[in-house]
């Protein structure tokens, strides 16, 4: 009854990212409203702001398919999502309609050809995840939403202080972690402590993140066999991330800081291509990637260059983009295991760049919407796609892909 022969939705995703850049609006009100936590707040969404991020999660996994319709009468939801051949159906289409009013009240979620009443899917799904949290924080998420308010292709989220409700989120999350991948943790603090100690991180210039990774992949080579190569090599990405991206990659894998309530990192940003920034795409896209799937990381750094179009961005830039896919292809090859060692041994005590981050030369960057709209039209227009194209090529060109 749920898989059907037919989807419901079928959107391009290049035309739902177009008002990408209207999403930084968004992004501002979430921010405001966790800095005033101890305050009721008022967040507003607009139809293509919902729909700019279900195109992200598209190109993020092409077997989903989503859509989001904002009327006064309620808010419907809809998505298709693909299967591999088989003789039941290829779709699992999704329907569920969210009505205005106090509170979080469903009309019905629809799964293919069985409707669910809505007040009892929120119960069902708000029990089951209190039960596998073992806490009541699907209940105060619940409760969280004073109020829905809706327009034409707008929506109004009235909340309540969340200050309680984030400190009890943090304590299931620190829950939830002490479950996770020990050995990952214990691989990722060894790391981490080993870059600390590092006197190329004391330097008060920037360096280049070639003087770190050539260190850490030294250790990671003197720890590794064709076994465990791959996961020595993950750890090594991971305290890279942490140490030169950003602290809160630690939230994923554990208590790994060497030093109790003190943040590992250099006293000034490393660079790549002397520029801090490309340094940040690598390492967060290298970090992303061993967190999720290859699409998710690639989809959030097309997705992010889409909102820098906007006023007030950086513009779209392409060389940012080709960090983004640097990053990704750098940590899928360091864990495969046919390749995990070869990398470590050209990467081990070398400092040189061009072995994993690409040739920028040449590459736009700091196009506005107006600009970017007029050389590509839009994104997967077959000039975007081409650029896209030679990107890869040189990245799949480095030394440490070969």
């Amino acid at each position: 009854m749920s898989i059907e022969a037919t989807p419901l939705v079928v959107e391009n995703s290049s035309q739902q990212v177009e008002d990408a850049d209207s999403v930084k609006d968004l992004m501002r009100q979430i921010s405001d409203s966790l800095r005033n936590r101890s305050t009721s707040q008022r967040i507003d969404l607009t139809q293509s702001q919902l729909n700019s991020l279900v195109g992200f999660a598209q190109r993020a996994q092409k077997n989903f398919n989503g859509r989001v319709n904002i009327a006064k009468q309620g808010a419907g939801f809809y998505a298709t999502y693909k299967l591999p051949a088989n003789p039941l159906g290829r779709y699992i289409n999704l329907d569920l309609l969210l009505l205005p009013g106090d509170g979080i009240a469903l009309e019905h979620v629809k799964v293919g050809a069985m409707a669910i009443p809505g007040q009892w899917a929120i119960s069902v799904m708000t029990q089951l995840i209190d039960w596998y949290t073992g806490s009541d924080i699907a209940t105060q998420f619940i409760d969280q939403v004073e109020n829905i308010a809706m327009t034409e292709q707008k929506m109004t989220i009235s909340i309540r202080p969340i200050a309680v409700f984030l400190r009890e989120l943090n304590t299931v999350k620190e829950g939830l972690s002490r479950t996770g991948d020990e050995e990952l943790s214990l691989r990722t603090a060894f790391y981490l402590k080993y870059l600390q100690e590092l006197d190329i991180g004391k330097k008060s210039t920037a360096q280049s993140l070639a003087k770190f990774i050539g260190p850490v992949f030294a250790q990671a080579q003197k720890r590794s066999n064709y076994d465990t190569a791959p996961k020595e090599n993950e750890a090594a990405i991971m305290a890279l991330a942490i140490y030169a991206g950003h602290y809160r990659f630690a939230n994923f894998v554990g208590n790994v800081q060497p030093i109790a309530n003190k943040i590992a990192m250099p006293k000034t940003p490393p660079m790549l291509a002397n520029r801090a920034d490309l340094n940040q795409h690598f390492i967060f896209s290298a970090g992303i990637k061993l967190l999720s799937e290859q699409g998710l990381s690639i989809a959030i750094g097309e997705f992010k260059e889409l909102m820098d179009r906007g006023n007030g961005g950086s513009g779209y830039s392409f060389v940012d983009l080709s960090a983004d896919f640097a990053g990704v292809k750098f940590a899928q090859t360091a864990t495969e295991p046919e390749k995990a060692q070869q990398l470590q041994a050209l990467l081990a005590n070398s400092m040189d760049e061009a072995l994993f981050f690409p040739n920028i030369k040449g590459l736009p960057e700091g196009l506005s919407k107006a600009a970017f709209t007029k050389q590509f039209n839009e994104v997967d227009s077959p000039e975007y796609l081409k650029l896209v194209q030679e990107i890869h090529r040189r990245v799949d060109a480095l030394a440490i892909h070969q």
